[in-house]
Order: structure tokens, then sequence, then C-alpha cells
């Protein structure tokens, strides 16, 4: 007798706890090992890419925002392959494949100059940008668009009603891992160097969390003769369903993008995505700019992260247990985005240091609980991975363009203030559209 897929190498129906847990830590991790394809993993190395290869901000900015472009173009086929293969398949795939990329990177000054006697001398400087393009286009898909969906889209198949809180535990440990990885990846740098440091993530990445994915990762509860949640009592369920009714249709991704609260919601996630990519990239810069040392600067990531954490936790408790509408989150994110962008403009002082904190912290924390709630919540599970896919790509493309025009208002004025006054008003544009977001199943009889 053929024996499941979901059984090899053991089955999670036998686990004297419910596999859902073991999910959510198997995700959390995954999203984890995405950081080195995350903005904030590849910011660090920012000014070692420099120096080794004689670009400039601008010109390393540029490579990061076409590869980064093209990377978003490719999620929502990476979103349909999830849907398609499963989070188990596409989290080896994910693993394996950042391994390789952060190899590669490691290698991009030898890579140049293995290719340098192939192109004139006049056209060197587009031979280095478009090499890191690729670069930052492989860590980029792989990580921070594959790794990190697949850990969002896996918990969002297994749980449903404790999915606030699931999401809320995955979250304390996510938040942790982010804002200690600057730190920790500059003193990674500084005892290995930036070459040998990518190495290391890479083993990391390719080796140990590709083993993890395959051991540990199941699609579905219903491929593992389990039920979402893992509770059967028919009494909670309908109390539950009260506060949260299930799904009443399962929405397609071109039906989704139909609606008024993908729009509102996707936009308002991408807003935060170009504020934070484009602050993380260029943070020591900003730092410098304002008067604070590099580890002054990268030291602001533990209070934000604490805020996060708590911000998190308390979102996604209070989408679990009570009928405030997500529309609501939403919209106090976008007023903690203001905040914290107004506070950045006065980096160099207590104040804004403390409104940077709050405000930027706040808006993660909120954002980390609305990536994970919103698309099954409003849109349902069948075709998550594509409807994933797709907000995830939009993400991606705002994280591309906010560091290449935070260089460009640098080069322009010498200073980061008008790019930092376009990222405090980006977020007060979309709070009316996210106050009429509302969600698509209350519309469905």
């Amino acid at each position: 007798m053929k024996r499941n897929f979901a059984d090899i190498p053991f089955s999670p129906a036998k686990w004297p706890f419910f596999y859902g847990w073991a999910i959510v830590m198997t995700s959390t991790l995954a999203i984890i090992s995405s950081i080195p394809g995350q903005t904030m993993g590849i910011g660090v190395f920012i000014d070692h890419l420099i120096e080794a290869l004689g670009l400039s901000r601008e010109q390393l900015s540029r490579s990061y925002m076409f590869g980064t472009i093209i990377s978003g173009m490719l999620l929502p086929i990476a979103g349909r392959l999830i849907d398609r293969l499963g989070v188990r398949v596409m989290a080896i795939v994910a693993s394996l494949g950042l391994g390789i990329s952060l190899l590669t990177i490691s290698r991009c000054d030898r890579i140049i100059e293995r290719l340098s006697p192939r192109v004139a001398e006049g056209y060197m400087v587009y031979l280095m940008i478009t090499v890191m393009m690729l670069c930052f286009l492989l860590i980029r898909f792989f990580g921070q668009g594959n790794l990190t969906m697949v850990g969002r889209v896996a918990m969002g198949k297994w749980f449903n009603h404790r999915r606030g809180l699931a999401t809320a535990i995955s979250g304390i440990f996510v938040t942790f891992g982010f804002s200690g990885a600057p730190l920790f990846l500059d003193r990674l740098i500084e005892a290995f160097g930036w070459r040998s440091a990518y190495v290391v993530l890479a083993a990391g990445t390719g080796l140990v969390m590709s083993a993890i994915a395959w051991i540990f990762f199941r699609d579905n509860p219903e491929q593992c003769g389990l039920v979402m949640d893992g509770v059967t009592d028919e009494a909670w369920l309908a109390e539950q369903a009260e506060k949260a009714p299930d799904i009443r249709k399962e929405f397609t991704c071109k039906e989704a993008a139909g609606t008024l609260t993908f729009w509102a919601f996707t936009l308002g996630l991408a807003t935060y995505a170009f504020v934070v990519t484009s602050v993380t990239f260029h943070l020591t810069s900003l730092g410098e700019e304002m008067g604070r040392s590099r580890g002054a600067t990268l030291a602001i990531f533990l209070p934000m992260s604490c805020i996060g954490i708590c911000t998190r936790f308390g979102s996604s408790w209070l989408s679990d247990r009570t009928s405030i509408r997500l529309k609501w989150h939403l919209v106090a994110m976008m007023i903690a985005e203001i905040l914290g962008s107004v506070g950045l403009l006065f980096f160099g002082s207590p104040a804004g240091w403390a409104m940077m904190a709050v405000g930027y912290g706040m808006t993660g924390g909120l954002m980390g609980a609305l990536l994970n709630l919103t698309w099954p919540r409003f849109f349902g599970r069948e075709h998550l991975g594509a409807i994933s896919g797709l907000a995830m790509s939009i993400l991606v493309w705002a994280s591309a363009i906010g560091p290449w025009l935070f260089s460009l208002s640098y080069n322009m004025t010498g200073n980061y203030k008008t790019a930092i006054c376009v990222c405090a008003i980006l977020p007060a544009t979309i709070i009316i559209a996210a106050i009429k977001a509302e969600n698509p199943q209350h519309d469905i009889n």
C-alpha cells in the first residue's frame, strides 16, 4: 500500500498535541531564515559591497531596485506554485534557492572580475550594476518573497479561529529575530568579513532550513487526517463563528483583486514596505547625517522590536476575541507610520528617536499581524497562495522603489528630508480607503 506523503518521515496525526503548533514554529523559522533576503539583512552589507565594488550608493540602490522589481513580478507565479505543489515542497525549493543565491552574492566581485575582460572599459559600471541586479533578484525572490510567503500561507491553512493566537506567538520570535538581525550580522561581518559571513548564512538557509522544511512542513491539516485549529467541539466552533463568521466563498485571485478591500490593505501594507526598506537600507547613512554612530543607530531596532511584539500580540489577540474589524487595525497602522516618519525627521534628538521607535515599532507589529490574518479571513484558503503572491509582489515593488528614491533625494539635496516627508504623506492617503474596506465575506449570502 502506497504511503501518504504527509506521513513521511512521521505522521502528524500521532503527535501528542495539535500539529498546527509545530507548523507555527516551522513557519516562524522559515520567516526568520529569510532575513538575508530582507532589506534589514541586505542593508548591513551595503557599505561593504560599495567598498568592494567601487559603486556609488545610488548605483547600488538602482541595482537593488531593478532586482527587487523583477522579483516582485515573479512572485505571483510562486504563489500559484504554492497552491499547486504545497508549502512543504516550496519551502525546500526556497531554502535551497536562497542558500545558492547567498553563495553567489558572496562572489559578486570575483564574478565581475571574471567577466570584465569581455566588456569594454567604458561599460564596466553597467556590468557591475547588472551583476548586482541579478544577485539582488535571487536573494529577494527566494528570501523576502518565497520563504516569507510560505511561512505565512502555512499558518493560514492550519488555523482559522485561532489564527490570531498562532500569528501572535509566531510574531514574538519573528520580531525579536528581525530586530536583532542587524546587530548580529554586523558582528558576523566583523568576525569573518562580509564574504565569509554570506557563506555562513548560505549554509544556515540552504542546508539547515531546507532539512527542517522537509521534516516538519505539511501543506494542510486535512492532508494529515486533522482539522483546522485542532478542535472538533461543535459548541466551541459555534461560539467562535459568531465572532468571526466562517468563510462563505473561496475567492479566486482575480475576484480578490477586484475588491476595494484587497487594494486598501495591499497598498496600506505597501506604504510600510516602501518606508521600512528605505530607512533600513540607508539607516547607517541616515544616522551619520543626524550625528549618531553606527552602533547607536542600529540599536534602535531593540526598542522597536519590544513595541512591535506588544502591538502584534495585542492586535492578533483582539482579532480573535473581539468584533473589531481589521480595517481599524489598518487605520491604526497608518497613523503609527506617520508618527514614525515624523520622528525620523528629528532622529538626532531624543524626542525624534522615541517617536520613530514607537511609531515604526507599532507599524511593524500591526503589519505582521495583518499580513497573516487578512487574506485567509477575507478570501479563504483555496487560492491563498495566488492571492498572497499578488499582494507580496506589490509589497516587493514598493520595497524596491523606496531605497532608490532615498538615494536620489540625497544626491539631489544633500540630505534625506524630502524622501522622509514623502514617507509621512503616503500613509495619510490610505486612511480614507481603509475606512471603506469591509470584509468581502459579509456581502455573500
